[in-house]
């Protein structure tokens, strides 16, 4: 079993909300700190979040659930399996939208009247908007991600993907439910329970804790019952 590492830890989520809370005078900002913090308490995929129009971010403030359509979904379009026969389609997903997601959508569509200078626009443009009004392009976010995380001193390598699962981290970690696997499964809309397998892995956190306690300790004796220690805790994950 190794270490899953493509999500931002608690410290790191802190240091890019900040990061972007002091650059907020900047509407450009506003939206991407406001995208990301919808990808972190939403867990959409990029994809999805990319597709969301102005109406669909109304309907959420109204009913609060986000409406995420089959069409916009991972494997709609996919391919047929080796043997021929066509895989089983998604089926439409919601995501609840908590107070975060709230703030988030409302901040999105604040920066949006800005940065486009129209206060009114039709429900089916893009909630994502660039000064032209345009829709970004998943490339396009991955891009302003980018950009943020080397501004912000975080690692590059992280991805608006990273986001998703850090979103069923935070549940893993936050949620104090019987069942914290099938929460995530319903949050991230996982058709099989098997999908959520990854986020019981070893954390990063857990691993380097671990390690720094090991090292500390000079018996050696100690060093080996505290191996020992990590080594059952990973495996009764």
């Amino acid at each position: 079993m190794r270490a899953f590492n493509r999500y931002l830890t608690e410290p790191e989520q802190q240091q890019l909300l900040r990061h972007m809370h002091l650059r907020r005078a900047d509407a450009l900002a506003r939206r991407d700190g406001a995208l990301m913090r919808l990808f972190i308490h939403s867990g959409m995929r990029l994809h999805e979040m990319v597709l969301m129009s102005v109406g669909s971010a109304l309907d959420a403030l109204r009913t609060g659930w986000i409406f995420i359509p089959k069409e916009h979904r991972k494997g709609w379009q996919s391919s047929p399996r080796k043997d021929g026969r066509r895989r089983k389609p998604p089926a439409d997903h919601t995501v609840r939208v908590t107070e975060p997601v709230r703030e988030a959508l409302r901040d999105l569509l604040s920066a949006r009247a800005e940065i486009t200078g129209a206060e009114l626009c039709r429900e089916d443009s893009p909630l994502l908007a660039s000064r032209q009004g345009d829709g970004l392009s998943d490339r396009a976010v991955q891009l302003r991600v980018k950009v943020w995380m080397r501004d912000a001193g975080l690692p590059p390598e992280i991805s608006p993907h990273w986001f998703r699962h850090t979103r069923a981290k935070n549940i893993m970690r936050r949620s104090s439910s019987t069942d914290p696997r099938g929460i995530v499964q319903a949050a991230l809309g996982h058709a099989s329970i098997a999908s959520t397998g990854i986020y019981t892995e070893v954390s990063r956190e857990d691993l380097s804790a671990a390690l720094d306690e090991v090292d500390g300790l000079g018996d050696r004796r100690k060093v080996k019952r505290g191996l020992r220690k990590a080594h059952e805790g990973r495996a009764a994950a």
